[in-house]
């Protein structure tokens, strides 16, 4: 059944009622849904001015969070690092420029884990490098990526997301969320190879283009992967003769992060008429007398964290992990941002046996923490000198980021912040919302192991949260 028929069954069972009943009889009759007969859901709901319980189930059982993971990873760095926390990427040179503008010496492109670097910034780079007087680099295109650990990707990620956006690899120098998004239009006329376009525009990529173009009115079925930890994207099914140009579109993730960054400024060096004698990036340190050429400043963490929680970008809050460890311990790897994320933790009242942190981003199963946890560092954030900044970087429900489709025309439009989490027979969705009568609650819903379909278990999350609404 579709997501909006679902909800709008839910909800018209609601205002059928001739009487409300009690709050937990409601929630207790939308949690019979088949769907969920075999399923775990841990529920809590409390007043956010004096922590009443006005729902509970289940809620000391530890789940698997999904995205909910990133309330966790979104405080610990707001407290730790600051909203004003920015990261830099540098651009040094060794060795000389001759009067020929030959630079006798190496181009070192340095991160410090920015996962907010866009193609713009790349050329910028190489802007620097022109204005610098360099027509000619005759040393070595090298990166510097230790300011983190250089694992690529975090522990028990399933492996069949290795080759999309959502899944990226991990380095302390990103670009453009390290993927390339391949755009698929029509050819001229049926039987021939469909148009393919790249973002950003870069050979670092390679395209088998094995789909055809079919005749007008026939169904779409082209898709798009990438072959497994090759940069190798392969294209296959049919497109009809008369789709929109660019109708067919997949962002692929992409191999070794540092050599696409340090690819797409090659790139861009030569659009500059900047050659380079060595096509292939290599990693190394910045040596003690290398030259600045360029500092890119990424925005501050209280504009990066919309950009996290919003869309759940899993790059984000993986580089906010790894950061933690970084500033915190001087080591950029999960393990040491769990280390401060669990210090921080505890100072916010979670009970640290209810709790298991994998990862930063929620992909990995092996996440595990109760509802009651939620609902306490949403409690103590709440009231945290950094509150407005984490509550605004949520989604709003039926406005926008991951929640603009949901409760949409509803009393709960507009009302409820909250950062959803999805993987395979797991959907959470915990934050904050106003009542009708102005009270203030938090939440944390947790399913996981349902038998019926993920937009099932959204629409019996979304009508707990319009009953909740209505008030008690």
């Amino acid at each position: 059944m579709p997501k909006k028929t679902t909800l709008c069954l839910l909800w018209l069972w609601l205002i059928t009622l001739p009487v409300f009943a009690d709050l937990k009889t409601d929630i207790d009759r939308l949690l019979q849904n088949p769907a969920l007969a075999h399923s775990i859901t841990g529920i809590l709901v409390v007043s956010l001015k004096d922590g009443r319980t006005v729902y509970e189930r289940d809620a000391d059982l530890m789940l698997i969070p999904a995205s909910n993971q990133k309330l966790l990873t979104s405080a610990a760095a707001l407290h730790k690092l600051g909203a004003d926390f920015r990261f830099t990427t540098r651009l040094w040179t060794t060795g000389d420029i001759d009067a020929q503008g030959v630079l006798h010496g190496d181009l070192i492109l340095q991160g410090s884990g920015d996962p907010t670097m866009l193609l713009k910034d790349i050329e910028a780079m190489a802007d620097a490098v022109q204005k610098a007087g360099i027509r000619r680099v005759d040393g070595y295109l090298l990166y510097d990526e230790s300011a983190f650990d250089g694992i690529r990707r975090g522990w028990d990620w399933a492996w069949d997301d290795e080759p999309y956006y959502y899944s990226p690899c991990l380095s302390a120098i990103c670009v453009e969320r390290n993927a390339v998004t391949v755009f698929v239009s029509p050819g001229e006329k049926a039987g021939d190879e469909p148009r393919i376009r790249l973002f950003p525009p870069t050979s670092y990529l390679l395209v088998r283009n094995e789909a055809t173009t079919s005749p007008a009115g026939t169904p779409a079925t082209v898709y798009v992967k990438r072959e497994h930890a090759r940069n190798i994207a392969i294209v296959r099914g049919q497109i009809p003769v008369d789709a929109r140009p660019d109708s067919a579109r997949q962002a692929l993730s992409v191999e070794e992060p540092p050599r696409y960054a340090m690819w797409l400024l090659r790139e861009s060096l030569e659009k500059r008429g900047i050659t380079t004698r060595y096509r292939t990036a290599l990693p190394d340190r910045v040596p003690q007398g290398a030259r600045l050429i360029h500092t890119h400043t990424s925005p501050p963490l209280r504009e990066i964290l919309p950009l996290l929680n919003k869309p759940s970008d899993n790059l984000i809050a993986e580089c906010l992990m790894r950061a933690l460890g970084a500033v915190v311990h001087r080591e950029g790897s999960a393990a040491a941002g769990e280390r401060v994320m669990l210090d921080f933790l505890k100072e916010a009242g979670l009970d640290l046996s209810a709790l298991n942190i994998v990862d930063g981003s929620g992909l990995s199963r092996r996440n595990q923490v109760s509802a009651r946890n939620l609902v306490t560092l949403l409690r103590y954030m709440a009231s945290h000198p950094q509150a407005k900044v984490f509550q605004d970087s949520l989604p709003i429900a039926g406005m926008d980021g991951t929640l603009r489709n949901r409760m949409v025309n509803t009393p709960a439009q507009g009302k409820v912040r909250a950062k959803t989490g999805s993987l395979g027979r797991v959907s959470t969705l915990s934050g904050y919302l106003t009542t009708q009568t102005g009270e203030e609650l938090v939440f944390a819903i947790l399913m996981n192991n349902y038998n019926g379909s993920a937009a099932t278990a959204r629409a019996v999350q979304d009508a707990i949260l319009l009953r909740v609404v209505q008030g008690e």
